[in-house]
């Protein structure tokens, strides 16, 4: 492959070669030269397809907008029965553990009183 298509050829074969492509294979075979071309045709960065799309009428780029399923709002009805479940559960047993320490401290003061 030669870089300077214009050394030893006129100014009309210098111009032919130009407008066939950048390119120039020179002591190449013709078939080694189209295999070349093929793969610096597709080699070279064009967009991808999807970027050349062209709108037709009537159609949109935009995806319709998503309606609200019943199925997320029967998850979320689910996940807050869950959290009140759980809440009330905790609730529960802190009033154990409250009514537990009331019944320590009057064990106490009862013992105490006894003492005394």
């Amino acid at each position: 492959m030669e870089s300077s298509p214009c050394e030893g050829l006129s100014q009309k074969e210098s111009d032919e070669i130009y407008t066939q492509g950048l390119l120039v294979f020179t002591g190449s075979t013709e078939e080694d030269s189209n295999f070349a071309k093929q793969f610096w045709v597709a080699a070279s960065m064009y967009p991808p397809n999807e970027s050349q799309l062209v709108l037709s009428r009537g159609s949109s780029q935009r995806l319709p907008v998503a309606r609200s399923s019943k199925g997320i709002s029967r998850e979320s009805k689910v996940n807050a029965e869950i959290l009140k479940i759980q809440e009330s559960e905790e609730k529960e047993k802190y009033l154990q553990k409250a009514k537990r320490r009331d019944e320590i401290l009057q064990l106490l003061r009862k013992q105490r009183e006894e003492r005394i």
